[in-house]
């Protein structure tokens, strides 16, 4: 029950990441680190709220009732870890579109996170099942068609996408070490104070003089991003890979990439082509494999006979 549980969390978060997508692009006029500096504190700020909410809600557990800090060293270590990933990931995507990665390809590209998550989690000595590798390969295939409109050709700002592509895969194993070891809430809010803190220094440097008028303007858009997107979905993933398989959790939360293209028809007009509803299939196929174990259903059906 709690790999299902988990795995409804991973959709949700995928879900809301898919549709800020559209948030994004009606704050497309700001420098990215000046977008991440806000959408960090508005994060941060909600989740120091809620944080009391859920102590009071769970004070009686015996986990709670042996916490001895606000924060543990674990929950800084992985939020602090966390957060420098998060940033760098970012700063990698942003830089390969501003020199010339359209958006579609930087989409596809960055989910390829999909296939570097089980070799990297082998390199941790996770084993990753078969359903979960067919899964993968299903899933990139369903990318390339929902995502490349024609020729797919490698320039050096693709390569800097793949960097960030290689690095959210870094964010979801570095989440897979920690989050059984922390209170997932708290490891989120660091994780996004560490990301504000950084954010800022770089916006300080690179953005100046910050466009006061148009942070104002896109104030709504920047909170759905704060709080939606970073605070409550990253928290989620955090949550939900308590209990899920990282390179199980990455082929779930690589739906994001999905709803954002169902998103820009829902909401910015955007039509869809029949090879992009095929590409949304395709990786709905992969997310409903990944949740299958062969060896279970195999054992299964051996007791059966």
């Amino acid at each position: 029950m709690k790999k299902y549980i988990s795995t409804l969390l991973c959709l949700v978060a995928a879900m809301i990441w898919g549709f800020a997508f559209t948030a994004q692009k009606t704050s497309a006029q700001l420098d990215a680190f000046t977008v991440g500096a806000v959408r960090n504190i508005f994060a941060t700020l909600f989740l120091l709220c809620i944080i009391p909410v859920f102590d009071k809600i769970r004070s009686k557990t015996p986990e709670y009732k042996k916490r001895e800090s606000f924060f543990t060293k674990t929950e800084l270590l992985g939020g602090l870890i966390c957060g420098i990933i998060l940033t760098a990931a970012s700063a990698f995507q942003q830089t390969g579109l501003g020199d010339g990665t359209d958006a579609g390809k930087a989409a596809f590209i960055t989910a390829l996170y999909v296939v570097l998550v089980p070799i990297i989690s082998l390199i941790f000595g996770k084993k990753t099942s078969l359903s979960v590798w067919i899964s993968v390969v299903i899933a990139a295939v369903g990318f390339y068609l929902l995502c490349i409109k024609g020729d797919f050709t490698i320039t050096p700002s693709d390569g800097l996408v793949l960097i960030c592509s290689l690095i959210f895969a870094l964010h979801i194993i570095a989440i897979d070490r920690f989050s059984p070891l922390c209170d997932g809430i708290r490891m989120s809010c660091i994780q996004f104070f560490v990301g504000f803190m950084l954010n800022t220094a770089l916006a300080l440097i690179f953005d100046m003089p910050l466009p006061w008028d148009a942070i104002l303007t896109s104030l709504p858009s920047l909170m759905y991003l704060g709080v939606c997107s970073s605070g409550i979905a990253y928290t989620l993933q955090i949550i939900a890979q308590k209990n899920t398989n990282p390179a199980v959790a990455s082929v779930v939360l690589s739906l994001e990439s999905v709803f954002g293209v169902v998103g820009g028809a829902l909401f910015l007009g955007e039509s869809m082509s029949p090879r992009e509803y095929i590409g949304c299939a395709v990786v709905f196929v992969a997310v409903i494999l990944s949740q299958l174990d062969f060896k279970q259903m195999k054992d299964s059906l051996a007791k059966k006979s």
